[in-house]
């Protein structure tokens, strides 16, 4: 007997477009239609009742929970979600928690975990199908259980027990080949400007930078690596500590592209120049990194790609599908401009 999925698959549509015809709705052109039903006539298709009746309890919705709209990824993050799961048929229930305005960007506060949790029931009320979570940054998630009932997945953040599937940028490896790439272009000690300490972007981006150093035989100087706060006035005033200490390097490496700038304007008042004087790297590939004097070298992070394949997930897990693992990293991609 032939199923939905190999059915939709001869039709050469969704299974979704089957289950419209199948169920009456008008939502399908005419041509469209009549191919359907001269194929399910042809195959013999008879519907699975009991699945259709276990289906019937679905509401086709998923519950977007966001960090926080206002942060830097999260429009393209969730305008990768939607894109998909609105080709599925799926409509979503979107809401955010205001991490930067209402608890001052602390995930780990009482206060904040409670709202996502009171967040998680509200959806639940709903009968959402499924949660999808999307964080502002590379925090830990422990808000959630197995037994919360729905399936529920994690974009751009990382789930403590790893019960749940996580989709996220895989810093380790993007910052490892940014640096190769410095060194191909013949710099040989590099000053970082990181985030801050005990942050997830600026441990694994430490760890991929101190890999590459090392494989080229590289020396890491510990003294050339001062914390940016990840904003432009952060990388200003670290850029000027390191030239305090020394000035014994060629190139600045900067893990977000914001930092990066404040490096350009403290560079420009002390008569030097991005990308003759000093290499500077970024990272991020935000709007303003291409429109810089010159423009910045870094890595573009692909969030639209994150917030489909988190969705792509999601999916799965609603229908039951087995997934390889919930530890999911996706590379960033260099992008080559004339800062270094």
């Amino acid at each position: 007997m032939i199923t939905l999925k190999e059915l939709a698959a001869k039709c050469e549509v969704s299974i979704a477009t089957v289950s419209n015809i199948l169920n009456g709705k008008s939502n399908v052109s005419q041509a469209t239609k009549q191919r359907v039903l001269k194929i399910i006539e042809e195959t013999g298709y008879k519907p699975n009742f009991m699945a259709r009746t276990l289906r019937a309890r679905k509401t086709n919705t998923v519950g977007l929970i966001i960090d926080d709209i206002g942060a830097f990824s999260s429009p393209d993050l969730v305008e990768g979600v939607l894109d998909y799961l609105e080709n599925q048929g799926y409509k979503t229930i979107i809401e955010t928690l205001r991490l930067y305005s209402k608890w001052q960007n602390s995930p780990d506060s009482p206060e904040y975990a409670k709202a996502v949790r009171d967040s998680v029931d509200e959806m639940l009320s709903i009968k959402v199908d499924g949660i999808l979570f999307i964080a502002a940054h590379a925090h830990d998630i422990e808000y959630f259980t197995e037994e919360i009932g729905v399936p529920i997945v994690i974009a751009y953040a990382y789930e403590t027990d790893n019960k749940i599937p996580a989709i996220k940028i895989d810093d380790f490896e993007s910052s490892y080949i940014m640096t190769k790439h410095l060194i191909e272009k013949g710099h040989k000690k590099i000053a970082i400007i990181g985030g801050a300490k005990n942050d997830k972007h600026e441990r694994d981006r430490l760890e991929g930078f101190e890999k590459a150093m090392k494989e080229a035989a590289l020396t890491v100087n510990k003294s050339l690596v001062e914390p940016g706060g990840w904003s432009r006035e952060g990388g200003y005033k670290a850029c000027g500590k390191l030239f305090k200490k020394s000035t014994d390097f060629t190139c600045i490496f900067c893990f977000n592209d914001l930092m990066a700038a404040g490096v350009y304007d403290y560079l420009y008042e002390q008569g030097k120049l991005p990308g003759k004087d000093y290499a500077v790297a970024g990272f991020d590939n935000r709007e303003m990194s291409d429109y810089l004097t010159p423009p910045l070298t870094t890595m573009e992070i692909p969030l639209e790609e994150i917030g489909r394949e988190s969705a792509v997930v999601l999916l799965k897990k609603i229908n039951g599908t087995k997934i390889d693992t919930n530890d999911i990293k996706i590379p960033c991609r260099l992008i080559q401009r004339k800062s270094v």
